[in-house]
């Protein structure tokens, strides 16, 4: 079984695990280039963003490895986009290379997810070491101190930091070097079949899926809704043993 033998470390995600974008942030980025938009349009959005990046079985989805820059310019742009951008394609480019810009400076990434906070505490004070394996651009560890959510983990690997990006087994490895604990001791947390399921397979980690709109329904993996449900199962299991 997933929880069985008891984990004692379990590895998360950031984007779309831990914290979602910021409307806020984006709106007021976008704004001073000419584009306004709502920021509960921006973050209403993202159900119509991620069935759009739905992975395909067998592919990797590859984000980061040229630095993430042209990924996440498409991912602001299409953001823009579906929060209900139509005006003209330039006035739209200077708004991506604003938020882009800004993003750079300081991760917009840092919405924190509803329960994730309490679903975190929950699972340190039930003794799990707790680690971030994301593919970023230098800045989650920053991000991740701002929002108040860095005290709770052992550690940040980022990609950008470490040179390496998921799926590849080397980043599973460095978490899980840091914290001293092997492999099959741990449980990846993430979005990304590709990236987050199968890449801690590889490295001997088991893994379960954060599917909140049901758009992996024949992924060979356990799916949560989210961090906190994730978190009510491997507690009842254990509390259970």
């Amino acid at each position: 079984m997933l929880f069985e033998p008891r984990p004692r470390a379990i590895l998360l995600d950031v984007g779309f695990t831990l914290t979602f974008c910021d409307g806020r942030q984006i709106a007021a980025h976008a704004g001073s280039a000419g584009v306004t938009l709502a920021p509960s349009a921006i973050e209403a959005a993202e159900q119509r963003l991620r069935a759009e990046l739905r992975e395909t079985p067998g592919v990797v989805h590859r984000t980061h490895d040229d630095g993430g820059n042209r990924y996440l310019g498409r991912l602001f742009r299409r953001t823009l986009q579906l929060a209900g951008y139509t005006g003209p394609d330039d006035a739209l480019e200077r708004a991506v290379e604003v938020v882009l810009r800004k993003h750079l400076e300081q991760n917009v990434w840092c919405r924190v997810g509803d329960g994730v906070r309490g679903a975190l505490e929950r699972l340190r004070a039930a003794g799990f070491r707790l680690a971030v394996v994301s593919n970023s651009e230098g800045t989650v560890e920053a991000m991740l101190e701002a929002v108040g959510l860095r005290a709770l983990l052992e550690t940040v690997v980022d990609s950008a930091v470490v040179g390496v990006c998921k799926p590849d087994p080397r980043i599973f490895q460095i978490a899980l070097d840091r914290l001293g604990v092997a492999a099959a001791d741990a449980v990846m947390v993430g979005d990304s079949p590709s990236a987050d399921v199968a890449g801690a397979r590889a490295v001997g980690a088991r893994a379960v899926l954060l599917d909140p709109w049901n758009l992996y329904p024949s992924l060979d993996a356990p799916r949560f809704r989210d961090l906190g449900a994730f978190t009510d199962e491997v507690l009842a299991v254990n509390r259970s043993d």
